[in-house]
């Protein structure tokens, strides 16, 4: 994390889900026995983990009243939140995975560190919000933007911006969808290139293609 504080994963867990009802009421306590039900976990074990959270300073407890986050806890909560719901978003528009995405982006948020990150927000160009309508929270202004890479190496086609030209460098379908594929004239190692909001591709024929399409595509940018 980039925030100075060591957490476990079961850690970031709990501060994710208490970042999910701060999201609907920010000014409410939680109350523990509300926060070990949407875990699916036993009231004492909820209590134990919010004691040990209060210690590290990430969250504060008044017992009978619940539980808030501190500046910090929020601070990691919402960075978590923000790595799950860009884990989603590859999953689901750019894999087509087919299995539990939810589950899936569980067990890979916690094995992204920053420079992960900003690169997959980057593929991805930024979204807003996840395939489930989720607002993706915004990155941590202490991310340092320089130092991690500011070369837009690889993006999804949609994600490519006028005045910018590159070479297909993955497609990812599957073989169902190869056909289609070609009829666009697309394979790996095709030059395009955007501007006026127009995708050309290597012959100036004006690519068309929906955002299904473009979530698939990758494009190595020339730097």
């Amino acid at each position: 994390m980039g925030s100075g504080h060591f957490v476990n994963e079961a850690e970031e867990m709990y501060l994710q889900k208490l970042y999910e009802f701060w999201e609907t009421d920010n000014e409410k306590s939680v109350r523990t026995k509300d926060l070990a039900n949407s875990l699916k976990v036993k009231d004492a074990s909820a209590t134990g983990m919010i004691q040990k959270l209060s210690e590290k300073g990430l969250v504060s407890y008044e017992k009978y009243k619940g539980v808030k986050f501190t500046n910090s806890g929020l601070k990691i909560g919402r960075q978590i939140k923000r790595r799950h719901r860009l884990l989603e978003c590859l999953l689901i528009d750019v894999m087509g995975f087919k299995g539990d995405a939810h589950e899936a982006a569980c067990r890979m948020e916690h094995a992204m560190d920053d420079e992960l990150e900003f690169a997959l927000s980057e593929l991805l160009g930024d979204p807003e919000i996840d395939p489930s309508g989720s607002p993706i929270p915004p990155a941590e202004t202490d991310l340092v933007r320089n130092n991690l890479n500011p070369k837009r190496d690889v993006v999804i086609l949609n994600s490519v911006k006028n005045g910018q030209s590159g070479e297909v460098c993955a497609i990812m379908f599957n073989d169902e969808k190869s056909e289609q594929i070609s009829h666009l004239g697309l394979k790996v190692g095709t030059e395009i290139s955007k501007e006026n909001d127009l995708v050309k591709i290597g012959n100036n024929e004006t690519l068309k293609y929906d955002s299904y399409f473009g979530n698939k595509i990758l494009i190595r940018i020339n730097s």
